[in-house]
């Protein structure tokens, strides 16, 4: 008795392609919101978040005194 074909078997019927486009896509990047200090000598310092700011601010302390020949 000769076998029944399942019909996954059986190649599907070839398809050729009508065309091709391209498109520009352009995908808007997370706004997130920085604060940038900048110095008179041309220094800025980015401040990426709330967590940054603390060691921002020892580095302006160090970055004024050293500025001032370590003298307060």
């Amino acid at each position: 008795m000769p076998k029944k074909r399942s019909p996954r078997s059986q190649p599907s019927p070839r398809r050729e392609c009508e065309g091709v486009e391209f498109a520009e896509v352009e995908f808007p990047l997370p706004v997130r919101p920085r604060v940038v200090v900048c110095f008179a000598e041309g220094l800025s310092l980015l401040i990426e978040d709330e967590r940054a700011i603390d060691l921002a601010a020892e580095f302006i302390v160090a970055f004024r005194y050293a500025e001032k020949g370590g003298r307060r």
